[in-house]
């Protein structure tokens, strides 16, 4: 049976097709699944305003025993694995959602709830056996067992291909050896996801491919290392993992031998997502904790919220905050539909709301004044606990070039077939003509036909910004060709291009929702986002579009290569 390729909202905007029923309604809860997570949610902020003292954490670089339990008790170690195996069986949405809410108070405690179920545990839920998900969930659910992710080699960081760790078959076991660093819940954790090269027969000959395993911390040869000095999320465990000799029964082979590599692209995947809304709910502390110093400290006679580039800072803020949800809990919904592909959305989540929430918290900091830089304010430590974003699960320069190479294979694909049909026009005619009705459909271009006609100017501006991405791709692919995967200046201005035509849809269909629920009336502060945002975001997209072919790239090469060569400040 052939494989059907599932369709995905951003790769379609590299052929110019807006395919807006994936986007169309916004994927809000509803009825019982809505009240159910709110009291779920009014559960966790009462006990992150009763119990976690997130300075404590920071200071004491640890998360209190009483914590952990009390996590587990909320059954919050579970929420992802479903009921039949002692878990909360939650929605993507709504274990976002917690995220979120755990985030707002402490991004050590997020973390490790996170590094256990995003990643940690994920394996299991997408490619383990029954037999392995019997053993092994109920305790993950329960908190008895925390899970951790083991990837990142001293020399194997985004190059995942290129680890040494190795696990070689012999008999009924695996012996595993390697060592793995910087690994999220590596001191608590007594599960770990181990990638490891193997030994796999492709067509007939030896290769080595990566595999994924269960390893436990009951088996022998297994060294915990020191707790890594951290500049923020202080509270969560990050150690090396080595293994020596580590006897790992065949059984804990996690999905098929070889097929690792996709296995931990498949995890990283949805937890790209944890980490977007770990930013929304960040976010929404530093506003509010910005406009609480606002609103009460005085200068020149008047609060500082009355001066304008407060105001704007604050607008700022606010309007990034909601894009941030809206991109975050559209992907979520994505996830959940469960027949479309989301792995390209999920990046332009993580990439966005991380860095979103980095600009946000120096304006948040910056309204503060002196004060935000005292370890008196929360606003230090949210600065340091939110770098670290944009560097794990994936470094945002490498999910740029994901975003963009992953995007521009089909129509590399496609332009591969008609370079060959047209060396044979006459027995490739029926190619050809499909090709020539796809190129002028295009050049009309998709419409956006579900969204609120209130929001005409903006999504307008969407239809006529993915005509222009579709040209921008061929163009590209017919001037780079293969060396197009080089070509990264090129490649980020695409990804940016994406990024920002995606969030504008999720924007755009969040506001649409709300007209309709609520009026044009009532929906007007979410009106004036909408249009504020979009105003942003369209001339971004048009900047990014026209400076492939006007730019300084030869000159930054220069520049860089002199620098490099010297070794230092060349002046």
């Amino acid at each position: 049976m052939a494989h059907v390729e599932q369709r995905s909202y951003c790769k379609s905007l590299f052929e110019g097709k807006i395919e807006e029923d994936i986007v169309f309604p916004f994927p809000h809860l509803q009825g019982e699944e809505r009240e159910s997570l709110n009291m779920v949610i009014d559960s966790v902020a009462k006990f992150c305003r009763d119990k976690i003292k997130p300075d404590v954490i920071d200071r004491e670089k640890r998360i209190p025993q009483e914590v952990m339990k009390g996590l587990s008790e909320l059954g919050l170690m579970g929420m992802v694995i479903p009921e039949a195996y002692g878990g909360f069986s939650l929605s993507q949405r709504g274990y976002c959602r917690v995220i979120e809410e755990l985030s707002k108070t402490s991004a050590s405690v997020a973390v490790t709830v996170g590094g256990h179920q995003s990643i940690g545990l994920k394996g299991i839920l997408l490619y383990g056996t029954e037999d392995q998900k019997k053993k092994y969930l109920p305790r993950l659910a329960s908190g008895e067992w925390i899970a951790a992710f083991c990837l990142t080699e001293p020399g194997a960081g985004s190059d995942a291909q290129s680890q040494k760790t190795t696990a070689v078959r012999k008999g009924d076991h695996y012996i595993l050896n390697g060592s793995k660093q910087w690994v999220t819940n590596g001191g608590i954790a007594d599960l770990y996801t181990v990638f490891a090269q193997t030994e796999v027969l492709v067509k007939g000959a030896k290769k080595n491919r990566i595999s994924a395993l269960i390893v436990t911390r009951d088996l022998d040869g297994i060294t915990i290392g020191p707790e890594e000095k951290k500049m923020g999320i202080r509270g969560s465990s990050t150690t090396p993992v080595i293994f020596e000799n580590v006897k790992v029964p065949v059984e804990n082979l996690l999905g098929q031998e070889g097929n690792g590599f996709k296995t931990a692209m498949e995890i990283l995947n949805s937890g790209r997502l944890g980490l977007a809304s770990g930013c929304v709910g960040a976010a929404r502390t530093m506003i509010q904790s910005s406009l609480s110093h606002a609103g009460e400290r005085e200068q020149f006679g008047k609060k500082i919220s009355e001066f304008e580039m407060i105001r704007e800072k604050i607008a700022r803020m606010t309007v990034n905050t909601y894009a941030m949800e809206s991109v975050t809990y559209m992907t979520a919904g994505l996830v959940d539909r469960g027949d479309v592909d989301f792995s390209m959305e999920s990046a332009v989540s993580k990439v966005f709301c991380t860095e979103r929430l980095w600009e946000l918290i120096n304006d948040a900091l910056q309204i503060m004044g002196g004060n935000g830089y005292m370890e008196e304010y929360p606003h230090e430590r949210f600065l340091r606990d939110s770098r670290i974003n944009m560097i794990f699960e994936g470094t945002n320069e490498i999910l740029r070039l994901f975003i963009a190479l992953s995007g521009l294979q089909r129509p590399g694909e496609v332009l591969k077939e008609v370079a060959k049909a047209i060396q044979d026009p006459l027995h490739n005619f029926g190619q050809l003509a499909d090709y020539a009705v796809k190129k002028i459909t295009s050049l009309a271009g998709d419409r956006i036909t579900l969204a609120e006609h209130l929001l005409e100017d903006e999504y307008s501006r969407v239809e006529e910004y993915t005509r222009h991405l579709s040209e921008v791709a061929e163009k590209v692919i017919r001037r780079y060709k293969k060396k197009i995967v080089e070509k990264e200046f090129v490649l980020e201005r695409i990804a940016e291009m994406v990024m920002d035509l995606y969030v504008m849809t999720c924007v755009i269909s969040r506001v649409s929702s709300a007209i309709k629920e609520k009026g044009a009336d009532k929906a007007s502060d979410e009106i004036n986002i909408c249009r504020t945002f979009c105003n942003f975001a369209w001339r971004r997209v048009r900047k990014n579009s026209r400076m492939i072919d006007r730019n300084d790239d030869e000159i930054l090469t220069a520049v860089s290569g002199k620098t490099i060569e010297k070794g230092a400040y060349p002046f």
